[in-house]
């Protein structure tokens, strides 16, 4: 074993530059090259910072190559040095740190005078070193001659169909994957490959990385060289050293640079996360297509790209609302509804519009679904759709195929990820069943309504009877007296015609009253139209004024004044206020209360709603029944029906609003609430 004089003897005689130095840069050993390199004799040069003798530079700083160095054990690369002359050369060197001996081995030699040529050879190869080793994908340079002798082997025999042979004979093949040797990887093959280092795989054959499943690709591979082309690429799957699937991007090239070499380079990118996207996007979207199609309601995908053309010439013209325009361009409308095409259906929307066969939706243009009836729904769906509104949804009227209408609950589905693509999903519901069902209970509330009134007629006969027939007996009074002052010799017209206009007053009087009662007792259809709310509160209290006169019920109106129009059927509407004032009127009689009275309040809660109460001074309702008021046929009365305040609640809630019952400081409270006229037609 050579000691360290004879180790440093052995040194002098290299031809290159060898120089040891401490941690600090402090030069241990200079051999005689680098005294003909340097012009500074080893006396000179021993115990000199390294750096500051040879005037060391590089243009990532000195300290950015130490710091290299430390982290990695070893650096080789060029730096400029300056000799004992003056003269400034250009070095590569080679480091290697011994940390436990406290010293760095350099090699170095002059390149200055390389070529032209030769310098950019050389900065091409180190170039390809740290391309090769750098890149995240897998290289390979793999030994082919082995191969390439064998493919000679087989021409040579006659065989003129290559890849009929690679079929017929598999162990070919197989036997060319064994010879194919490896010569060298960068570093991300050693770690995709699961191997320990680069040493374990080069000489290794190829064999252990390629499962029998891709074996065609190899052949493939064949068969692009023996075609003399530059290159082949596919996707295929290859194994590791620990027998994991690697799914790679596979490319094998034949560079001219190679060219008698017999060596090919492959480079593998690894794409298994991008298989198992694909994996997984492919299994969701055949959940979705199985949920698409097996969904009960009727389903349809639309192609709305069309569409996203009329939205954009709208922005064009400088519209932001696009309600705005269409009231300026009305066919815009039905220029959409041929815009947006129906391209794909499930079963459940086949049944729902009577169709055998997809193709009979596919493809169609929506206008062909929608009813006259249905326009404004579409129109409201578009305006949506403009402000990018991810869902909407509105009772509306569709079209079957064989052209009979039918209600639908209709809906779309359409996140900016699909509006983007030009894609919505509509989803279709035949309530047709459900709507004649609701129109066959709103018969049923009205004609209960109707019985009710009429109930309430029949309790109120009375009152009726003491209205009617104070103006009829005024208008009798006044007859008669109207006889005597023409009997007179001399007749007083005057005061002829002012008992002519007492008795037609009377008269109209008379004629309101039977007015109210016929409105009262019929069984009109619901007319809904602009309406005062306190000219109905005092028209219906003037039904009670008897009934208040009789029971000696002090009757007190709190109306707040410039209240908001309603849209509600009057008649139904005075029935509610009727009834609940008849209700308190007869609990207070029931209850043997001593000063009876009842309050009637109208006011504005909040803008958009009007709220009336109807109050009485009575022993106020049992808190057992609080819950159970307007549930049909409930009813505290030994004759009553339970009818009265279940429809009063079927009549507010037709209206779009609430009804409650309370007990106040006194007796029983009612409120009900109603929107103002302006909502009710923003909801409509």
């Amino acid at each position: 074993m050579l000691n360290a004089a004879h180790l440093y003897d052995v040194l002098d005689q290299v031809t290159e530059s060898v120089i040891v130095r401490d941690l600090d840069g402090r030069i241990l050993f200079w051999n005689v090259f680098s005294e003909k390199l340097y012009g500074f004799a080893k006396d000179a040069a021993l115990g000199q910072p390294i750096h500051e003798l040879l005037t060391g530079r590089h243009p990532h700083s000195i300290t950015g190559v130490e710091r290299l160095l430390t982290e990695r054990g070893n650096w080789e690369g060029e730096l400029y040095r300056t000799t004992a002359s003056g003269l400034e050369k250009k070095i590569e060197v080679r480091w290697s740190l011994d940390k436990a001996r406290g010293t760095i081995l350099e090699f170095g030699r002059d390149i200055t005078s390389l070529t032209a040529q030769e310098a950019e050879m050389q900065i091409a190869s180190h170039r390809y070193r740290n391309l090769f080793q750098a890149m995240a994908a897998s290289f390979w340079e793999l030994d082919f001659s082995d191969v390439r002798r064998m493919i000679g082997g087989l021409l040579a025999s006659g065989v003129t169909d290559l890849r009929g042979y690679f079929a017929d004979h598999p162990e070919f093949i197989d036997s060319a994957i064994a010879a194919t040797k490896i010569l060298d990887v960068n570093e991300k093959t050693v770690q995709l490959f699961g191997a320990d280092s680069r040493d374990v795989l080069i000489g290794m054959s190829v064999d252990p990385f390629w499962p029998k499943a891709s074996r065609p690709v190899y052949a493939a591979s064949l068969l692009a060289a023996a075609a003399r082309l530059p290159n082949y690429s596919t996707e295929t799957q290859l194994t590791s050293l620990d027998g994991r699937e690697v799914n790679g991007l596979f490319t094998v090239c034949w560079p001219e640079s190679h060219q008698g070499r017999g060596s090919v380079l492959v480079g593998v990118i690894d794409i298994s996360d991008r298989k198992a996207a694909e994996m997984e996007l492919r299994r969701s979207e055949e959940r979705y297509r199985t949920l698409f199609h097996a969904m009960a309601s009727g389903l349809f995908q639309l192609d709305t790209s069309g569409v996203q053309a009329l939205y954009g010439e709208v922005r064009t013209a400088g519209y932001t609302d696009l309600s705005a325009y269409i009231d300026a361009h009305p066919d815009f409308i039905t220029r959409a509804m041929d815009a947006t095409i129906v391209v794909e259906v499930n079963d459940a929307a086949l049944r729902v519009y009577g169709a055998k066969d997809r193709s009979e939706l596919i493809g169609q243009k929506s206008s062909r679904f929608w009813a006259k009836a249905g326009y404004g729904t579409f129109r409201r769906a578009l305006e949506s759709g403009f402000v990018l509104g991810p869902t909407f949804e509105e009772e509306t009227r569709h079209l079957r195929l064989d052209g009979t209408e039918f209600d639908v609950h209709f809906t779309i589905n359409a996140p900016d990820g699909l509006r983007q693509r030009g894609i919505v999903v509509a989803g279709i519901v035949d309530i047709s069943e459900r709507t004649a069902a609701k129109k066959a209970l709103e018969q049923l509330q009205s004609d209960f309504a109707h019985a009710t009134r009429l109930s309430m007629l029949g309790e109120l006969a009375t009152s009726i009877a003491h209205e009617v027939n104070q103006p009829l007996a005024a208008i009798a009074a006044n007859g008669s007296a109207s006889g005597r002052w023409l009997a007179r010799p001399v007749p007083d017209l005057d005061e002829v015609r002012a008992i002519n206009e007492r008795i037609v007053a009377d008269a109209r009087r008379a004629a309101d009253i039977i007015a109210r009662v016929r409105t009262m007792a019929s069984k009109a259809e619901p007319d809904r139209a602009p309406l005062k709310l306190n000219e109905a509160i005092e028209e219906a209290m003037l039904f009670l004024r008897h009934e208040l006169q009789a029971h000696h019920v002090k009757l007190t109106l709190d109306l707040a004044p410039n209240l908001p129009e309603v849209l509600a059927d009057r008649t139904q509407l005075q029935q509610v206020l009727v009834n609940l004032a008849m209700n308190g009127m007869q609990e207070m009689k029931r209850a043997g209360t001593a000063s009876p009275s009842l309050t009637v309040t109208s006011w504005s809660p909040e803008p958009g709603l009007l709220a009336v109460q109807v109050e009485d001074s009575g022993p106020g309702i049992p808190e057992a029944h609080l819950g159970q008021l307007f549930e049909s046929f409930f009813t505290t009365k030994s004759t009553g029906l339970g009818m009265g305040l279940s429809i009063c609640r079927s009549l507010i809630e037709a209206h779009r609003g609430r009804i409650l019952a309370e007990n106040g400081k006194h007796g029983a409270r009612f409120i009900f609430e109603l929107p103002a006229l302006v909502d009710q037609a923003a909801a409509d």
